[in-house]
């Protein structure tokens, strides 16, 4: 097989899934934000505020990164590859976006499992809305400086945005990135599910837990899985590139690559793009309030055309009395 075949093959991934899963993708986060926004009982939620947040990174995630990846890739488009500028400012928010996304489920874990603790004193600091808004806040601040190095590596080199040598691009091709898509992610995980397991165990606390809480918990427990599975290729495929870095590639095998990179980056992207689909099909809580929100939208569309047909009759009917 050629590699103009497998090029068209990691073209057609772009065209056939890649463009479908962003415009999926976004209409669920702003689904997501909308649901979460109009309820009380969701806005009052510890757990909730961190996948709102994590919603409404995604929905900027989706637009402004993967956007300008399928662009390049599937159609040729964008900048980044061929301006050192746009090259920096791509790579730099490509980890600010996805970092936070990554996290935000990672401390609704942590979450549950603080609020299935037995100690009052510990679910009070721990669960209250002023430290979730305050982790929310710190983790975005930190991934924007812990990333800060990104602008300075990053550069167009024979028109492909990638990373210049240094001490810094090994470390963050052979630590960084596996560290964080991959197994702070699935450490963090299965320790606050196996809390929250062991918790809801030892003291029964599930039959106290009110129908939204087990609903949250079963919508959170898909996404979990889901990042977990996606994130160790996306997160190690670095280390085989920077290791690979310097040998000498046939175009077949660059080709062969850029495909199966394709492949990853579209299944770690089901983080992104399933996450509202999951909780719809998880919680009849979330279908009850996007149905409220849809009728409430259609019946002002209706009222307002009715309304409209009522002030034309009534026009109709003084003109014909005036004759």
């Amino acid at each position: 097989m050629s590699e103009t075949v497998i090029n068209s093959v990691s073209c057609w991934l772009n065209y056939l899934c890649a463009i479908p899963m962003i415009v999926l993708g976004i209409i669920g986060a702003i689904l997501t934000i909308i649901v979460f926004i109009k309820e009380p009982s969701f806005r009052r939620n510890s757990t909730v505020n961190y996948l709102l947040a994590n919603a409404i990174m995604t929905a900027i995630h989706l637009p402004s990164i993967y956007l300008q990846s399928i662009l390049v890739d599937g159609f040729n488009l964008g900048v980044f590859n061929t301006n050192d500028a746009a090259c920096r400012e791509h790579n730099y928010l490509l980890y600010v976006t996805t970092v936070p996304t990554i996290l935000f489920p990672c401390w609704a874990a942590f979450d549950q499992y603080i609020l299935t603790n037995r100690h009052a004193t510990i679910r009070q600091r721990w669960n209250s809305m002023r430290f979730v808004r305050l982790t929310i806040i710190g983790t975005i601040i930190v991934a924007a400086i812990v990333y800060i190095p990104i602008i300075f590596i990053s550069k167009s080199i024979n028109n492909v945005c990638t990373y210049i040598d240094s001490p810094y691009t090994t470390f963050h091709n052979y630590v960084s990135t596996p560290l964080a898509y991959a197994v702070i992610p699935l450490i963090l995980i299965v320790v606050f599910t196996y809390g929250t397991v062991k918790n809801l165990k030892a003291i029964n606390f599930n039959n106290r837990q009110n129908r939204l809480t087990k609903q949250i918990r079963r919508m959170l427990i898909p996404q979990l899985i889901v990042l977990s599975v996606s994130g160790i290729p996306f997160g190690f495929q670095t280390v085989y590139l920077q290791y690979t870095n310097e040998m000498e590639k046939s175009l077949v095998r660059q080709a062969i690559e850029h495909l199966f990179i394709q492949i990853i980056r579209l299944f770690y992207h089901c983080n992104f793009v399933c996450t509202f689909y999951i909780y719809l099909f998880m919680s009849s809580e979330v279908r009850k309030i996007l149905k409220r929100v849809i009728m409430k939208y259609l019946g002002k569309n209706v009222v307002s055309s009715t309304n409209g047909n009522i002030v034309t009759i009534n026009l109709q009917t003084v003109k014909t009395s005036n004759l």
